[in-house]
């Protein structure tokens, strides 16, 4: 007997997991105005997966996020083809992920080269005077983009410059938002993260001299300026 059902009853991602749990042998297939997709079971696991003309994990990479169609599940139907061998949790995180990167690329491909703000700059630059020891402010957008950044001597740069294309990728690869604080010290520089909203997280870095407390301090002080200017 066959089970019928729409995706508006079933999440997909609760939906692939169905024949997992209950370790069914059959075929579930989706159909969507984007198109069809069918799915093999064996003892519930997933070992086949077809769509158009991709097969295996990368089908649930481009399906993941239907959210309209319908589906049927016919039990004991075999695939006549192996093209998944992972455990079904794996991929489906993988899938995510995968989804995820994909979509992250796509806008920074759509957003193109970024101007650092000149203004801000500007405003980066009265708050570097005011806090003692600091060395550099910058702001970084959530996708890895230089917003604006404060002048810098260039010899400090040349120590800062690796350690902020780190920076950039925590940024980048941090699950949602940026909301706390985080501090890095090496033996040369101590550099201080906080994030100002969804989109911009502000980067203080200094010398080995000024100590961490004095570091997070000048941290949340830039950071309620820096928002009141962004409120104002």
């Amino acid at each position: 007997m066959a089970i019928h059902g729409t995706l508006n009853d079933i999440g997909f991602v609760s939906l692939l997991q169905f024949p997992n749990s209950s370790r069914k042998t059959g075929l579930l297939t989706v159909q969507t105005i984007d198109g069809k997709a069918e799915f093999y079971y064996r003892n519930g696991e997933l070992v086949h997966a077809k769509c158009g003309d991709k097969t295996g994990s990368e089908v649930l990479v481009e399906i993941v996020d239907w959210t309209q169609g319908q589906f049927t599940f016919e039990s004991g139907l075999e695939a006549d083809e192996i093209t998944i061998e992972d455990d079904l949790h794996h991929i489906l995180m993988w899938a995510l992920k995968e989804r995820d990167e994909r979509q992250r690329d796509e806008q920074e491909k759509t957003d193109g080269p970024v101007e650092l703000d000149v203004e801000l700059s500007k405003r980066l630059d009265e708050l570097l005077k005011s806090a003692l020891g600091i060395e550099y402010i910058c702001i970084i957008s959530s996708f890895g983009h230089l917003i604006a950044g404060s002048t810098h001597q260039s010899a400090f740069q040349k120590d800062f410059e690796p350690l902020l294309r780190s920076i950039t990728c925590f940024i980048t690869e941090y699950p949602g938002k940026v909301t706390g604080k985080a501090f890095i010290e090496t033996d040369d520089i101590s550099i201080a993260i906080s994030g100002l909203d969804e989109k911009r997280t502000v980067v203080i870095s200094t010398g080995p001299d000024v100590q961490l407390g004095r570091l997070a301090m000048h941290l949340g002080r830039i950071t309620r300026e820096l928002s009141e200017v962004q409120e104002m």
